[in-house]
């Protein structure tokens, strides 16, 4: 509903039955008011110039409006595929890696990518000498599958960065099926590493086996502890399928022993590429997932593990862009030079240009571009009256078709995540009361 100029929503409050919650999407701001006045608004009963109304609201304004373009903040970020080839044959592998003529990326137009794209930000008014960007080798493939391209462009990307007064960023989508000679190199130059790990040793070798299909738990595990160890910022991430759909508090009980204080995203099992052409019984019925997966994020409160999902943000930051793939866009170069707006998604709706590498240029696609950042969730009816509509973003544009299915366990969640960020406001305000901290002192 709108209220003096403010959407507002009102949710059921976990801790109480006898009170709400009032949300305020745009400003990610949560306040609680008893079930009366919660009943007076809902049906209408209590005018705008109410003394109770008024004042709900002035609270509610203490919390300024959100950037909803915040996703377009930023450099784009550079992925590139260096091959399309994979040390692994997972069985649900949307790209059906780890079979066919592998290819790759040649050192000579990994030149020519880095040179256009550092020039590209370099020409942009918000260029600021030191300004960092992202370089990130894609999920489509995988990276340490060739060490040596690898390496090439991680040293060549940070001598020719020097020239543009620009400090790049890397980050490692991998498998952790590396050999053990390059973890030295990963904990030295990358700054992030995610890395798609089932955690329980049988759901790992069930769902991704190594090339020659022995068991690979224990290959990656002995990667990830050295990564960990050595304190770079790991980020897991589990595929949910029938396998391991009843054992994601065992899951996360695993990576709370070994891997304390991680982040691990659990993610339902996309039935495409092998997960499909094998006609294996991987999926997992929605509202089952739902479930499950919602118990996993309560569970995960109760250890050091931050558990997450594709849709939604626990920290309540609105948007109205899905990702920054469509909202800048991102740069997603494969091995033929075609390059798309998102790295998991290389479709022709995806494609926003190509290299020539016999003519040595990048050709942009304008219309395409603009197309895909004028998709917001603004522009998507089924989300108009959503309450969760700013932080889920009205899905994957790309998977638009699909989405609907996926609402309900989308709007429970973000129901717990703004009952979650009212208990964090609540802590915050009992602690500035106990240490006698004023709001100014704090953003201080």
């Amino acid at each position: 509903m709108i209220l003096l100029d403010e959407e507002i929503y009102i949710l059921s409050y976990e801790k109480d039955a006898a009170k709400k919650l009032v949300y305020a999407p745009k400003r990610g701001c949560v306040e609680l008011i008893d079930q009366q006045l919660a009943d007076c608004l809902n049906n209408r009963t209590i005018t705008a110039e109410s003394s109770l109304v008024k004042e709900l609201i002035r609270a509610i304004q203490k919390t300024p409006r959100k950037d909803l373009d915040v996703m377009k903040n930023g450099f784009p970020e550079l992925n590139i595929d260096l091959s399309n080839g994979c040390n692994m044959r997972c069985i649900y592998c949307y790209a059906g890696r780890g079979e066919g003529r592998v290819q790759y990326q040649r050192k000579e137009d990994i030149d020519l990518i880095l040179d256009t794209y550092f020039r590209y930000l370099y020409n942009l008014p918000d260029h600021q000498e030191n300004a960092t960007c992202s370089i990130i080798f894609t999920n489509d493939a995988e990276p340490t599958f060739v060490p040596d391209l690898l390496k090439y462009t991680v040293m060549t990307a940070l001598e020719k960065a020097k020239r543009f007064g620009i400090k790049p960023i890397f980050l490692l989508p991998t498998n952790g099926a590396f050999d053990e000679e390059l973890r030295a190199f990963i904990i030295k130059y990358f700054n992030v590493v995610s890395c798609s790990f089932e955690g329980l040793p049988e759901v790992q070798n069930q769902h991704r086996p190594l090339i020659n299909n022995k068991p690979s738990f224990d290959r990656v595990y002995d990667n990830i502890k050295a990564l960990y160890q050595s304190g770079i910022k790991l980020i897991f991430s589990v595929v949910v399928t029938r396998y391991n759909i009843d054992y994601l508090k065992e899951t996360i009980n695993f990576f709370d022993k070994n891997f304390p204080g991680s982040v691990v995203s659990f993610g339902q099992i996309n039935l495409s590429g092998r997960a499909l052409a094998d006609k294996k019984a991987l999926g997992v019925d929605q509202q089952h997932f739902d479930e499950r997966f919602m118990a996993a994020l309560k569970y995960g409160k109760l250890t050091s593990i931050k558990v997450q999902g594709k849709h939604g943000h626990p920290n309540l930051i609105p948007r109205s862009h899905y990702c920054s793939s469509t909202a800048k866009p991102n740069w997603s170069v494969s091995v033929t030079g075609d390059m798309y707006a998102c790295m998991e998604e290389k479709s022709e709706a995806m494609k926003i240009g190509y290299f020539d590498f016999e003519q040595r240029e990048l050709n942009f696609d304008q219309e395409r571009i603009k197309m895909l950042g004028q998709k917001t969730v603004d522009c998507n009816e089924k989300c108009c009256d959503c309450f969760a509509k700013y932080l889920c973003a009205g899905g994957c544009v790309s998977k638009n078709e699909n989405q609907l299915a996926l609402c309900t366990g989308i709007r429970e969640r973000c129901v717990h995540f703004v009952n979650h960020a009212y208990e964090e406001k609540t802590m915050r305000v009992a602690a500035r009361r106990l240490f006698n901290i004023t709001e100014d002192k704090e953003r201080r």
